[in-house]
This record gives structure tokens, C-alpha cells and sequence, in this order.
């Protein structure tokens, strides 16, 4: 059974290198993926509201056009793949040390408050006690990227440590099951290899199947990617299937990708 995509993954999908796809080809990938066009008005509409694209035009002669916001938020993702597979190729070796991320918000600021616990769950912390996040990774950078802002990081507290006990336990890799179980990272890509070994590549004619089949596995894998908190390779099992299942992936999008204009990198 394929997987069910959302209408932001299908618009998303469509959207060519220069972040603009005709809307004719939006509501006929949409089809295909069993998304009504009105559904697909609706999540248009929203993404708008959002400020994430602009629909130029209307009716099937319309095209919508990625906001230089959109923009941003898309490289950042972008440079969080390619941290993922720079980790898995051993290229991003772990240096032993936590990274403790503390923060004091008070209730007058609760959005702020929110947006950093946000940000650092986005980026794979884990929550030691209220207000205190623990990672294996320095996120100081991918911090300041998703929530900008002199008060922001004013309000945060980072240290690093050699050594942490949850519950008694410090021996990295159980300190790692204990905060981001196995089993739960492992869940989240079952549809992924789901897709993966269910794929049929379609023919390069048949741009809207090409299309279809691309925007289901980008869902399965960007499923997959925002519940896996991208963890070392010490402190999982080894062999660890994620790793073999996003090499699967990339070679799988690499043939779609030959067989179609629109597809590129991971948009």
C-alpha cells in the first residue's frame, strides 16, 4: 500500500530548480497521488497564507512560485541531508562529547519559548528534564538558523561534558536507547522501505507518473528523516538499517531524477 502524501509534500515536489512549477502538473501529480485539485487549492491557499509560495495566474494556466523564505527554510533542510549522509559515509565522525542546551523563558515570552523547544526537538535533542535538551551534536549553528535573534540565544545555556548518567546509566550507547529508543527510529522508516521496495521506476514519457513516484518516496523518506535524530554511528547498533535504507533511497531518487527535468537534488 503506498504511502499517503501530504499536499504541501506534492506541491513541494513539483517545484522545479528555480522553485516554480505550473499548476497544471501540480493538480495532475495530485491526481495521481489521489489528491483531489480542490484539496490541493486548499493547501495552496494555506501555504500562501503562510507565506511559503505565491500562486501567479489561476485555474490550470496559474503556476506557483517559492517565497525567498520557503527558500531559506529549504537550504537549511538541505544542509541537514547532507549532513546525514556525510555521517553515514564517516565523513562526520562524533567527538565523544554531549551538548547540554538550557534555556529560562518566561511566560511573557512563551512564543520564544516555544520556538527554541521547537528547534531543538526539530534538530534531534532530547529532553533530560524540563528546559534542559542534551544531543550528541553541536547545534549552535542550526540554532541560530532557525530561531535568529540576539534575545534568543541570550537566553540559552550551553555546556558540553565527556560524560552523562540518565538514570544511573552512562555507557554512551545505552544513554543513547534510553533517550532516543531504537525502535521508535527504526518504526519511522518502515514505510520508506516500504516505497523503496515497491518502486516501479515509470517510463521518462510519462513525466506525472515519474513525478508521482518521486513525491511518494521524498514523503516516506522525509517521514523517516524528521523522527530519526541522526545519532553517530557509535552510539547505534551496528549494522544500523537506516543507514543502508537512506543509501537505497538516494539511488533510487538518482533514477528518477535521470528521467526528468523537475526533479533536482531533494528540492
Amino acid at each position: 500500500m503506498s504511502i499517503a502524501v501530504a499536499p504541501r509534500t506534492l506541491v513541494e515536489g513539483c517545484l522545479d530548480v528555480d522553485g516554480t512549477a505550473p499548476l497544471d502538473l501540480v493538480y495532475d501529480v495530485g491526481l495521481a497521488l489521489g489528491l483531489a485539485e480542490q484539496t490541493v487549492r486548499l493547501a495552496i491557499r494555506r501555504m500562501q497564507a503562510a507565506g511559503e509560495v505565491e500562486q501567479i495566474g489561476r485555474g490550470r494556466r496559474g503556476r506557483v512560485e517559492r517565497t525567498a523564505a520557503a527558500a531559506a527554510s529549504a537550504r537549511f533542510d538541505d544542509a541537514l541531508l547532507g549532513f546525514a549522509f556525510a555521517q553515514d559515509s564517516g565523513d562526520a565522525p562524533w567527538d565523544g562529547r554531549w551538548r547540554l542546551y538550557g534555556f529560562s523563558v518566561p511566560e511573557s515570552a512563551r512564543s520564544e519559548r516555544d520556538s527554541l523547544r521547537a528547534a531543538l526537538l526539530r534538530l534531534g535533542a532530547a529532553i533530560l528534564i524540563p528546559g534542559l535538551y542534551v544531543s550528541p551534536h553541536d547545534l549552535g549553528e542550526e540554532l541560530s538558523t532557525i530561531v535568529p535573534g540576539e534575545d534568543a540565544a541570550g537566553r540559552m545555556i550551553v555546556a558540553s561534558a565527556d560524560r552523562i548518567s540518565v538514570g544511573g546509566v552512562d555507557e554512551p550507547q545505552r544513554v543513547a536507547e534510553s533517550l532516543w529508543p531504537a525502535a521508535t527510529t527504526l518504526d519511522a522508516y518502515r514505510p520508506l522501505e516500504r516505497e523503496l521496495s515497491e518502486l516501479v521506476v515509470p517510463p521518462p514519457s510519462d513525466r506525472v507518473a515519474v513525478l508521482a513516484a518521486a513525491i511518494r518516496l521524498r514523503e516516506a523518506f522525509g517521514q523517516a528523516l524528521a523522527a530519526d535524530p541522526l545519532l553517530p554511528a557509535d552510539l547505534r547498533a551496528s549494522p544500523w538499517p537506516p543507514i543502508e535504507l537512506r543509501r537505497r533511497f538516494l539511488s533510487a531518487w538518482s533514477a528518477l531524477q535521470q528521467d526528468t527535468e523537475e526533479l533536482h537534488a531533494l528540492n
